[in-house]
């Protein structure tokens, strides 16, 4: 596995390349634009290429770019409904113009509805999406979720079941998130829960689908079903759980992306990226 963090674009999108840099990051995760509003971000081609070229000139191997926290695609309103899908459509067009690998995408609620009825408004917008976006190379990534509020893709079936619904398009991922997984019930503490964990997300999914990962301890316990991050092996999951899975073979060639608070309060930062280092196998 090759490591990463979230890291901050203000001051230019290209700044985003030498604060991974600084971290010593292989990959990188940004938002294009502010994550809690609904503007779509554009860059200017300048901006872009400068960016490229940074990307180019750095040890960086995998950019992705975390969509909007608003997006809702399976939400029962449709105003909201549709500007998340062009949110959504907004986030692939930004990754084209930086030269990105993926996006990452929190699905949304059925808000009470249910899942199958939720996952009929998905479909929909999972369809649009890649038909808008035509033949953008870009994968559209589905994290799993913590389970709160009756959000979707909480397990392996739910997941499955959104990339079913669009024909299994081979541009619909898959981003898992540890705490997220733990926090919905998974537990992987142990090499036999890890284990457990990987066939059944093979027999499931399959690795085909499996793109990228967050790395994030969990500040609540298993199962809670409440998102809560926090820092490197200061949580519920703990050191020894992340040096099982910077060992384990079926996530060797994948980027691992931290998204914890930071002991400053800012974000992943260099302590939290030496605290990984000193537990991936040499």
């Amino acid at each position: 596995m090759y490591l990463g963090a979230h890291v901050r674009s203000s001051g230019g999108v290209w700044k985003a390349i030498e604060n991974g840099e600084a971290l010593g990051c292989e990959a990188i995760q940004i938002f294009a634009g502010s994550p809690r509003t609904w503007r779509p971000t554009l860059y200017s081609a300048r901006d872009a290429a400068r960016f490229r070229d940074a990307r180019t000139a750095s040890a960086i191997r995998f950019v992705l770019i975390h969509t909007i926290y608003l997006i809702n695609l399976a939400s029962s309103k449709e105003d909201y409904y549709e500007k998340s899908v062009t949110a959504l459509v907004g986030a692939v067009r930004a990754a084209e113009q930086l030269g990105a690998d993926a996006i990452v995408n929190h699905t949304g609620s059925h808000q009470g509805d249910g899942f199958d009825i939720g996952l009929v408004r998905v479909q929909e917008a999972f369809r649009r999406a890649l038909d808008e976006v035509g033949d953008a190379q870009v994968r559209i990534l589905i994290e799993n979720t913590a389970g709160a509020g009756g959000t979707m893709g909480v397990d392996f079936e739910e997941i499955a079941a959104l990339i079913a619904a669009v024909d299994a398009d081979p541009r619909i991922g898959v981003c898992l998130d540890t705490a997220h997984l733990f926090e919905a019930g998974f537990d992987f503490r142990t090499q036999k829960g890890l284990d457990a964990v990987v066939a059944e997300f093979e027999s499931t999914i399959g690795r085909d689908r499996l793109v990228a990962l967050h790395l994030n301890d969990s500040k609540t316990p298993l199962g809670s079903n409440r998102d809560r991050h926090e820092n490197i092996g200061d949580g519920e999951l703990g050191a020894e759980t992340f040096r099982m899975l910077l060992a384990h073979p079926y996530f060797g060639d994948l980027p691992g992306i931290m998204e914890v608070p930071g002991y400053d309060g800012n974000g992943p930062d260099l302590r939290n990226m030496e605290t990984l280092r000193s537990l991936q196998p040499h």
